[in-house]
This record gives structure tokens, sequence and C-alpha cells, in this order.
């Protein structure tokens, strides 16, 4: 009995014409793409009229007596969400080739998080929908508070804390060795989180820490933009091969 064994072989796309190579295409969007969710939420903590560190109570006030404002702050929220995770992709396609196994530790753990991060309720949704139809707060504020406080929550949101707290220094090391992009944007990812949380409650409100933090955030990810824009296409990616099909041998 003869053994058949099955090789796949490119498929042909066209007589003449090779399957498009669209990794250009690829290295742009990406590198366009990293710095700008976390520069939208820089613009959301700077405009927001909530205190980012008070209670859910204050968040609704705050809302309801600014809601043109927290429109604003939801569009940019929007952005966010969008492009959280393709920003994190763009930082592992950057670097994965450089610095392997810490881009597939740091970069991945950043990822994931970034998923986990879409998780969390949007909260001044709610206190915004609360202000604009005149629900009652009461029950609105109680609901928003249950939802930040539900197991499922906690649980969802825990790799993002550990991203913008212990996640940013590592992103900045791996940056600082990649040496992909200049050293300042290294430094910049190193100082976001520090920023954040010795800035947060001062002297200059609570929200100037968040803002400062995410503006350095988003000075860090341009560094994936530069590495991106550095790479040629080979170094960015194989080249295309076409469709394959299988046939016995």
């Amino acid at each position: 009995m003869t053994q058949h064994t099955v090789h796949p072989t490119p498929a042909r796309v066209g007589e003449d014409r090779p399957p498009s190579d669209v990794r250009r295409v690829w290295r742009i969007l990406f590198a366009l793409v990293a710095p700008v969710p976390w520069l939208a939420l820089a613009i959301s903590n700077g405009i927001t009229p909530d205190d980012l560190g008070g209670t859910t109570e204050e968040t609704f006030r705050a809302i309801a007596s600014d809601p043109s404002a927290a429109r604003a702050v939801q569009w940019l929220g929007l952005v966010f969400s969008l492009l959280l995770v393709p920003s994190a992709v763009a930082m592992i396609v950057a670097h994965r080739r450089v610095m392997p196994r810490l881009t597939l530790l740091v970069g991945g753990f950043v990822a994931y998080a970034c998923c986990s991060a879409l998780v969390n309720p949007n909260l001044n949704l709610i206190a915004l929908i609360t202000a604009d139809h005149g629900f009652d707060s009461g029950t609105t504020t109680d609901l928003a508070t249950r939802l930040e406080e539900y197991p499922t929550t906690i649980v969802a949101i825990l790799p993002f804390f550990l991203t913008i707290t212990l996640g940013r220094i590592a992103l900045g090391a791996l940056l600082w060795k990649a040496r992909t992009a200049p050293r300042p944007l290294a430094t910049a990812m190193l100082l976001a989180s520090p920023v954040e949380f010795v800035l947060a409650g001062g002297p200059f409100g609570s929200n100037l820490g968040p803002t400062l933090s995410y503006v350095l955030t988003s000075i860090g990810f341009a560094a994936a933009s530069v590495a991106l824009w550095r790479m040629t296409d080979d170094e960015f990616d194989l080249p295309p091969t076409g469709v394959g099909t299988m046939h016995p041998s």
C-alpha cells in the first residue's frame, strides 16, 4: 500500500501577478496607532469634570454640573477603547525580533492587560446618562458602586492595574535595552508610573498626576512608532506567499 505525504505549496494567485504585499500598510498603521489611545486618555483625564480621586457620589455630582465636558470624555474614551489593544500589539511587533524573550513576557502581559481593561464598567457613562435623562441619582450611584465592587470587575481590572503601576516601568526597561528609539522616549515610559502616584492628590489636584502620566505613556509608546518607521518591510515581517493548496505526492 502506497503512502502519500501531503505538502503545502503556494497556489498561483494569477499567472503574472504575485500576491499583494501589504506589509508596509500594516507597519505604518501600527506606527500611527501606537501612541494615540494613551494621548486620548491623557486629554480625557485633563478635561474630565470629576475628581479622579473622588468618590462615586462626587463623580455623579461633577458630571451633572458639566455634562458637555463629560460627553467629550466619553468620545475620547471611545478612542482609547478602540485603539488600546492595537497599541499594545504595535509595541510587541516593534520589538519581538529585537528583544524576543522580554517582549514576550512584558509586551504579552501588557496586551493581555489591555484586553482586561475593556471589561471595566464605564461608571462615568452611567453618571452622564443619569444627568441627561434625570434618573434618580441615588439608584444609579448605588448601581455604579455595586458594579465597581463586583468580584468579576475587580478580577478583570487587576491585570491593567498591574500594567499601569509595574508594567509601564517594565516597558520602559524594554525600550531602554532595545535601543530601537531615542532613549528619552524610554525615560518617559519609566517616569510615567511614578509621576502618576507622586502627584496624586497633590496641591495641583488629583487629575494632574494621571494627565501627565499618560502624556508620558503616549511618548513612551511613540518609541514603537519610531521603531516601526525605521524598519524595512523585510525586518517587519516575511513576504507574502499566497494561498496554499494541498496535493498528494
